[in-house]
């Protein structure tokens, strides 16, 4: 294949925290320059990131905001970047695909193939927000009825603008059509490209970094925010808590977030790359205990190491995991703690499911993901 000019529209900078929310994009923009690609992404201009991807450039885009996080200002983002796309530029993605217009139909040498990748449908975001905050006043309703045409008109521009659309959820697609009137040929599925976490720490070496004896079990929690509440800390450590009598020793390492100083409780709250990385390394079983509902992409890591994720029924993954995680019957305590205890009693059942866990992860990488749009790329007209 012939090396490509391939611009990428993201809302912030390198990731120094593998949750933002943009991860994603920069883990396209490092699998296409993996493969000899020119990758620039644009971002928004604001606080710096990490050191971009190996081939990649970052390219800050300066804006002001009238309303940070409202849809008129990522629109005008949105215009500001595709106003910087390259005029050589072979591809285009915007992940996600967000709000209002790129403004490349006009471009007099050519416009480039667009893909949008969607995340979520926001205007439901945006009525489920507004939902748990209505107002009876005439006036702020009338604010709430303008802004939400506006969302949906933003976001049928971005949508109508690029040639495939691609979604990690068979209803997210669905919703999409519905709600927008989409072709199913523009429609194509996809699963969120996950970066291998930089680590070639033993779980020996990891145990003593955290100061853990490696002869005792060892459970990780990965936080998916800061935030205590939303991110789940109290129900990890309260399974934790349940099972603990019955599995001397053993340590239950929270990464991400800062946990009450309970026995056996490791608090590590750094939100970096690496510190994630030394947690899963250290462990045998991961715990996603989150309240929020959704992909969650340490969940695909922790396999990635061999660790056996052990989760509720709300952190989910877009493609059936065949066994590779072991789920909670409810988002009780007690079926939490319940299958932490199954886990750590049978190592063989953890071998078992962690022989699965590295199948599955390998769908997740980001050069499996740039294959699957580019055999997409292939089956409509240039």
């Amino acid at each position: 294949m012939a090396f490509r000019t391939i611009d990428l529209v993201a809302l912030g900078p390198p990731p120094v925290d593998p949750y933002e929310p943009w991860a994603t994009a920069w883990a396209l923009a490092s699998a296409f320059a993996a493969r000899g690609d020119r990758v620039q992404v644009y971002h928004p201009d604001g606080p710096a990131g990490a050191e971009p991807p190996t081939g990649t450039l970052g390219v800050p885009v300066r804006l002001p905001l009238r309303r940070p996080g409202a849809a008129q200002d990522e629109a005008g983002f949105a215009a500001a970047a595709g106003r910087r796309v390259r005029l050589d530029a072979d591809l285009v993605i915007r992940d996600p695909a967000g709000f209002g217009s790129l403004g490349l139909a006009g471009r007099r040498t050519g416009r480039p193939r667009t893909v949008a990748v969607a995340r979520s449908v926001e205007l439901h975001t945006f009525d489920r927000e507004r939902a748990s905050r209505s107002s009876p006043r005439l006036v702020e309703r009338l604010d709430t009825w303008r802004d939400r045409r506006t969302v949906r008109r933003l976001e049928q521009v971005a949508l109508n603008e690029a040639d495939l659309i691609f979604s990690d959820a068979p209803e997210l697609a669905r919703a999409l059509a519905e709600e927008y009137g989409l072709a199913d040929r523009r429609l194509r599925p996809t699963v969120p490209p996950v970066p291998t976490l930089p680590s070639n720490t033993s779980r020996d070496a990891a145990r003593s970094a955290l100061e853990i004896p490696t002869d005792v079990p060892v459970v990780v929690a990965p936080m998916a925010e800061r935030r205590a509440e939303p991110a789940g800390v109290d129900r990890a450590c309260e399974a934790f808590r349940r099972v603990r009598p019955f599995f001397p020793g053993a340590r239950l390492v929270v990464v991400g977030a800062t946990a009450p100083p309970d026995p056996g409780v490791v608090s590590v709250p750094g939100r970096d790359h690496g510190t994630f990385a030394l947690g899963l390394s250290a462990a045998q079983v991961a715990l996603f205990a989150g309240r929020r509902p959704g992909f969650d992409p340490l969940l695909v890591s922790a396999m990635r190491v061999g660790c056996v994720p052990a989760a509720v029924p709300g952190v989910r993954l877009p493609v059936d995991p065949e066994g590779a995680v072991r789920y909670a019957a409810s988002d009780d305590v007690g079926d939490l703690a319940s299958v932490l205890a199954e886990l750590l009693a049978d190592p063989a059942l953890c071998r078992e499911i962690a022989a699965r866990g590295e199948g599955q992860a390998a769908r997740y990488l980001p050069e499996r993901v740039v294959d699957g749009v580019d055999a997409a790329l292939g089956t409509v007209g240039g």
